[in-house]
């Protein structure tokens, strides 16, 4: 063969996010603020979180809980992990939806404790392995989980005699 007659060389594939997590299951998803996201089986969470130390994203930003009840899923609700690797200077995102049930991920980042107590308290989540998963905003006897959109709003009366007699209203 000629030169002219070479098959052009191609460039090795690069990676995806997900790929590089290396968690069986995990799919990109692409996001309107352009974070690398990827969605990871329930099970698997706590390895991807760890995985994503690994690649170098050590400081931890949040763990939240959004709860998707008119999805009509039985897995209703979608638990996010974000955090910010500084030699990189750029920000990872996995998630996961789970019918109530999850690993912790507080042995790879330890500052995910609070969050996912309140996880727990607000949602009714609850985190696998987790050191001390009990209520932090919500008195002990309170029953449910107030944050559910399926939770009953408690109602108490406002009273504004007070205001009335401060403004003379």
């Amino acid at each position: 063969m000629t030169d002219e007659t070479k098959a052009p060389e191609t460039a090795p594939a690069v990676p995806t996010f997900a790929e590089r997590l290396g968690i069986d299951g995990a799919v990109d998803r692409v996001e309107k603020d352009g974070y690398q996201t990827a969605m990871v089986p329930t099970a698997r969470f706590a390895d991807a979180a760890r995985a994503l130390s690994d690649l170098g994203f050590i400081r931890f930003l949040d763990l939240s809980v959004v709860d998707l009840v008119e999805s009509g899923r039985e897995d209703r609700f979608e638990v996010y992990l974000m955090v910010y690797s500084m030699e990189q200077k750029a920000y990872a995102r996995i998630k996961t939806t789970t019918a109530a049930v999850m690993p912790s991920v507080t042995s790879v980042y330890s500052a995910a404790n609070a969050y996912e107590r309140e996880g727990f308290d607000l949602f009714g989540v609850t985190f696998t392995g987790h050191p001390s998963l009990t209520r932090i905003l919500m008195p002990d006897g309170w029953q449910g989980h107030p944050m559910r959109r399926d939770a009953d709003m408690p109602m108490e009366p406002v009273d504004f005699t007070v205001t009335r007699e401060l403004y003379n209203t």
